[in-house]
């Protein structure tokens, strides 16, 4: 009897883990929970006999709703539980938070949290990872305060432990007054807080387009164009036709959005790549819409400031990607900085750009008139418009835009109280960076506000320390900032403020862009056809899709001793 009833319970538990595996990869490949039943069933089909177990009787199949959610919560706590262990052994936190609005309109606050990982060898690095999701009431200060607090209380963590916050910026996150960064500073002493910089780019992108009337209206040619072809599949089949027949290679127009961080760049670049096909499109439709936008775009201020803008975009949107990194640290911010300022600079001294440098080749140095009387030039077999003044409005309209832009970054990237700890932050576990006297100052005044006070004198010790082993060249430990910090964390017995501010370094957070990666997740899971899904299981399938190991690596035997011990099963029985 025994013996039989360990088979029994074997089958039971091979029956479940076949089911638990179906389950996870609907999960990781954001599939409905409609579909796993379906995936039983092809595993019968295909010969899995184990599934054929986990039918007990005509009412008990576990393939309900119900119980695919019971599957799905002991999975997702598996990761949940290595989470917490991992958020456990790390001594120091940092959050990045954001709300924003789910599909059944339900405002959600979705939560990212920055820990040390610590490595076989006790090397410190920082791990960005999906905390939680939470639905709010609604979005004012008070509510996501409360949110936040309720959510670290559930997850076990200290919020002494908390030292860094990264939001979009918006006044409710940031508010001097009541906003939710300001009360968690008051709160903790020490809490450093940013401004997303990917969401600062963005920011400085458009404030440098829309203060000048031509790049708005050159915007609006942009949009009116990818409406041209995205309301009519009349027009899109013919510019798919004339591309065929000129054998361009097809790029898709892209709408111009200020919320969209790369789509300025996109779109200019649509329009460059598609320029010839485009014209001969209006062309061919020879209608009063079409016509209307040939107008405009048959012009050699049109060309000249977009292809322009596609070398100066270009750099942006290199910067841009960057900025939206996972694990970025703060020590890198700067140097991208200061690298495409530069880079936009000079495209704006030279005008050398790659699109421009072959736009300019393809047209006559000065306006030449035809034999109507009109100033124009063939490009790429169309005739543009062209005079001396569209030509000293283009190259006025590009300066303008790279001074502005460029005034927008110094500005929207300029030191506060804040900022100017971090970059002190930065220079100091920077091993190429000798001269740290201010900054060695200002590191001392922050952690004077937690607890180490009048530490300068070990800073400037930790200083000479590192830097006299970067300068050894027999000594390949010490090359970057992440070393150094870990230099000081490993002579924490010798340096313990000097450790204390390594920690607060590693962790600091940047950008939200974890945050907006998250809400498309959010939204690929819960459709218009699953709008119905709770918050609590919308959270479990976000763990399970977002930090769940390959489908082969997944540890079923502790879900699985999860979803038994969850409560009596007749399975099991």
């Amino acid at each position: 009897m025994k013996m039989a009833q360990q088979t029994a319970l074997g089958k039971s538990e091979a029956a479940i883990t076949a089911a638990l595996k179906n389950v996870y990869f609907a999960a990781k490949n954001d599939l409905a929970n409609s579909m796993v039943p379906e995936l039983n069933n092809l595993c019968l089909k295909q010969g899995v006999s184990q599934i054929s177990d986990l039918k007990v009787d005509a009412h008990t199949t576990y393939e309900h709703h119900s119980s695919i959610g019971e599957f799905q919560e002991a999975l997702a706590g598996v990761l949940v539980e290595n989470l917490q262990q991992k958020l456990l052994k790390s001594p120091k936190f940092s959050l990045m938070f954001d709300e924003s609005t789910d599909t059944s309109v339900s405002q959600n606050l979705i939560v990212y949290i920055r820990s040390l990982d610590y490595d076989v060898f006790d090397f410190a690095t920082s791990n960005t990872c999906f905390l939680a999701i939470s639905s709010l009431h609604r979005a004012n200060a008070d509510a996501i305060y409360s949110k936040v607090l309720q959510l670290l209380s559930q997850k076990g963590l200290d919020l002494s432990n908390l030292c860094g916050v990264c939001t979009d910026g918006a006044s409710v996150m940031i508010g001097s007054k009541s906003g939710v960064v300001t009360r968690l500073k008051q709160s903790v002493p020490g809490v450093l807080s940013s401004h997303c910089i990917a969401h600062r780019l963005a920011l400085s992108c458009s404030t440098g387009a829309d203060t000048i009337p031509y790049l708005v209206k050159f915007q609006e040619i942009l949009n009116s164009v990818f409406k041209y072809f995205h309301n009519s599949p009349k027009n899109m089949s013919t510019l798919s036709a004339i591309q065929s027949v000129l054998q361009k290679h097809s790029t898709r127009f892209q709408e111009v959005f200020h919320t969209r961080w790369l789509s300025f760049e996109g779109a200019v670049s649509a329009i460059v790549s598609n320029y010839s096909s485009l014209l001969s499109c209006f062309l061919e439709e020879n209608s009063g819409k079409a016509l209307s936008l040939y107008k405009p775009v048959a012009t050699y201020k049109f060309l000249y400031v977009a292809h322009f803008l596609s070398d100066v975009l270009s750099p942006l949107a290199i910067l841009s990607k960057m900025y939206q990194q996972k694990n970025l640290m703060y020590s890198d911010v700067e140097p991208l900085l200061t690298s495409t300022i530069s880079t936009l600079e000079s495209l704006k001294e030279k005008k050398n750009g790659t699109f421009l440098s072959a736009f300019l080749g393809s047209c006559p140095p000065e306006p030449t008139m035809d034999g109507d009387g009109l100033f124009t030039f063939e490009f790429q077999s169309h005739t543009i418009r062209d005079s001396a003044e569209q030509r000293r409005v283009a190259v006025s309209v590009c300066d303008k835009f790279v001074d502005n832009m460029v005034s927008s970054l110094h500005s929207r990237f300029s030191d506060n109280a804040d900022s100017v700890v971090m970059k002190a932050l930065s220079n100091l576990f920077n091993p190429s960076i000798t001269d740290v006297g201010a900054d060695c100052e200002a590191v001392s005044e922050y952690l004077g506000t937690v607890g180490f006070e009048g530490r300068r004198n070990e800073l400037v010790s930790f200083v000479s320390y590192s830097r006299a082993l970067a300068a050894d060249t027999s000594n390949k430990t010490l090359k970057d900032s992440v070393s150094c910090a870990n230099l000081a964390i490993k002579n924490r017995h010798s340096y313990p403020a000097t450790a204390e501010a390594a920690e607060r370094f590693l962790i600091l957070p940047v950008s939200t862009a974890d945050c907006e990666r998250g809400f498309s997740k959010q939204n690929l899971i819960k459709t218009a056809l699953r709008n119905s899904l709770s918050i609590s299981s919308l959270e479990n399938l976000m763990h399970l899709s977002i930090d769940g190991p390959p489908l082969a690596d997944f540890p079923y035997k502790r879900a699985f001793k999860a979803w038994a011990s969850a409560k009596s099963r007749r399975i099991l029985m």
